[in-house]
């Protein structure tokens, strides 16, 4: 079962570790999903946040897949 989180830097940190972040647009929010080894983390964001994050993993080479 993946485990949602709420608070951004904790995810953050989680995403950083990810084998890959996985991406799912919805008309109000996004969800970031960070796949470890043994588990999910997904969180739910606005838009802008979603992207300013997103766009701070892609600096950082981790592979990220539109869902």
């Amino acid at each position: 079962m993946p485990k949602e989180l709420f608070l951004v830097e904790l995810w953050k940190k989680y995403g950083e570790q990810a084998e890959e972040i996985r991406v799912k647009r919805y008309p109000e929010y996004v969800k970031l999903k960070a796949r470890l080894s043994h588990y999910m983390y997904t969180i739910k964001l606005p838009p802008e946040k979603a992207e300013q994050i997103l766009s701070e993993l892609r600096t950082k080479k981790i592979e990220i897949r539109e869902v």
